[in-house]
């Protein structure tokens, strides 16, 4: 018997052994170069084949396919690596035409197809097939309608004797990809995906906290970044910890956090809106928490097509707090104000002395029913309205947050599990259009996208709370911090 002498690091373990008996599974893992992700994903399946359950004959039977986005991929990188654990003649039988392993260990016997998906023919033969198991290598370059489609060929294979398949599942690793791509919001929505970070599983701890107990089929899988104490596989690697130390040399900081911190960026094809933002500065590093005792302003983009807002207060030593966002699409301004506002608001900001700061263009009518936006909102809570909304305004208003330090540390924090699309607003998806020949950005105004209203409605937070400072200087440091319109009780005494 073929013996392999494998001990695998402490995150890819977990994904391995992460084990559902008689459902259909899917695990996902991302790392940095170099952490030992692929050799993951082919112990993953010696472990899910030996859980089948044998035929009459006593031999454990499964299929699998490996895909990959391209041949010359596929034999460069994912059949060398396979190769050099499983070898012919050793670990199986190797047949080169069909591009099929035949694994045997112990009781054990997977077929194992390795396939490209350069032509449609190739993409037709791979969902034609009846398999036990999918494993997806470079997963984020697998388009969603192949991920759904292959995923309704898992559990099909049929042994022989009518033994039925004790597990099937699809699983796959990858380095992180740019959040535009739409494995970012699948892997990110927390309501479908358990996300699993061995070292700090505080977005579980939350779920938690708020009594959600939702069984799900699907795991996200995160390797510590391979600038982190924690980094795995280094005992492998060239010069051990010296590895990624030399792999950054002359690296951009967005390939470096690609590729080697194992976080996802924004495609470089655009230039981003606040390039001050950073977020290892404005991001907090735990959960702010709502202060009843202050207003909270609500930057305003409103539009049928897309709108948002952002909530926010800013503290006694000038350090604007982020605390939450509603975007939505498709909402009239009353639709919004009583299915979406309100019930966020008595979920997170119960009591809140709220007042709103829109884009001072909802002050017109609207096409739908002839009365402004800010109207109606209007009848709920008091509303300050800018005389201008000119981007530059916007843009040094948030620049003020994001290029002061105060002296209790940077003036901009955000949170990012209850702000996350302003985050990825801020991150580089709120851009530019960029001219690629020329390397210059096309046109003043930010292109039209699902961050442009979250990124909008940051700037109208942060303008209002500009114009408080600015109003301040001008009178010499004594104006009113906080204006509070309206409030029949402002203070309340307990």
């Amino acid at each position: 018997m073929h013996v392999i002498d494998y001990t695998p690091p402490p995150t890819i373990k977990a994904f391995i052994k992460d084990h559902k008996p008689g459902e259909l599974f899917y695990d996902w893992i991302v790392g940095p170069v170099g952490s030992g992700k692929t050799t993951g994903l082919f112990f993953k399946l010696v472990y899910m084949a030996a859980l089948q359950e044998p035929s009459r004959d006593g031999v454990r039977r499964s299929r699998a396919v490996v895909v990959r986005n391209t041949m010359p991929q596929l034999k460069d990188t994912t059949l060398v690596s396979w190769g050099y654990w499983f070898k012919d003649g050793e670990a199986g039988h190797w047949n080169a035409t069909d591009k099929k392993f035949l694994l045997k260990f112990g009781d054990v016997e997977c077929e194992v197809l390795f396939r490209p998906l350069d032509t449609p023919d190739d993409v037709a033969r791979v969902l034609s097939l009846e398999i036990s198991f999918a494993i997806l290598d470079e997963f984020v370059q697998i388009p969603r309608e192949i991920v759904d489609a292959l995923s309704a060929r898992l559990g099909r294979y049929k042994l022989p004797d009518g033994t039925l398949p004790t597990n099937w599942g699809m699983w796959g690793s990858s380095n992180t990809s740019t959040e535009d791509n739409w494995w970012y919001d699948y892997l990110h929505n927390s309501n479908d995906v358990d996300k699993i970070d061995i070292y700090d599983d505080t977005s579980n701890m939350r779920r938690a906290m708020l009594g959600i107990k939702q069984e799900r089929n699907v795991k996200y899988f995160v390797q510590p970044s391979g600038l982190s104490l924690e980094a795995e596989n280094i005992e492998n690697l060239p010069g051990g910890r010296g590895y990624y130390a030399n792999q950054i040399k002359g690296k951009s900081e967005a390939w470096v956090k690609q590729f080697v911190e194992s976080e996802w960026g924004f495609s470089i094809s655009g230039k981003a809106v606040v390039p001050t933002f950073k977020a290892d500065m404005h991001i907090a590093k735990r959960g702010l928490i709502f202060n009843p005792n202050l207003p909270l302003i609500a930057g305003f983009d409103p539009g049928l097509a897309g709108s948002a807002l952002v909530f926010g207060q800013e503290t006694s030593h000038g350090v604007l707090n982020v605390l939450g966002e509603c975007v939505q699409i498709g909402y009239g301004a009353e639709r919004l104000i009583t299915e979406v506002v309100k019930p966020y608001l008595r979920r997170r900001f119960p009591n809140a002395q709220l007042i709103i700061a829109p884009d001072p263009a909802a002050n017109n009518r609207t096409q739908t029913d002839e009365r402004t936006v800010v109207a109606a909102f209007k009848k709920h809570w008091p509303c300050v309205i800018e005389t201008n909304n000119r981007l530059p305004l916007r843009l040094d208003a948030i620049e003020h947050f994001t290029t002061l330090l105060t002296e209790v540390g940077p003036a901009l924090q955000i949170d990012a599990l209850e702000c996350p699309k302003v985050v990825r607003a801020l991150k580089g998806g709120w851009r530019y259009e960029m001219n690629v020949v020329k390397g210059v950005v096309k046109g003043a105004d930010p292109e039209k996208n699902e961050h442009s209203h979250p990124g909008d409605g940051f700037g109208y937070l942060c303008r209002y709370f500009h114009k408080l400072s600015e109003r301040e200087q001008k009178m010499g440091g004594r104006g009113q911090k906080f204006v509070v319109p309206q409030f029949k009780n402002a203070y309340n005494f307990r």
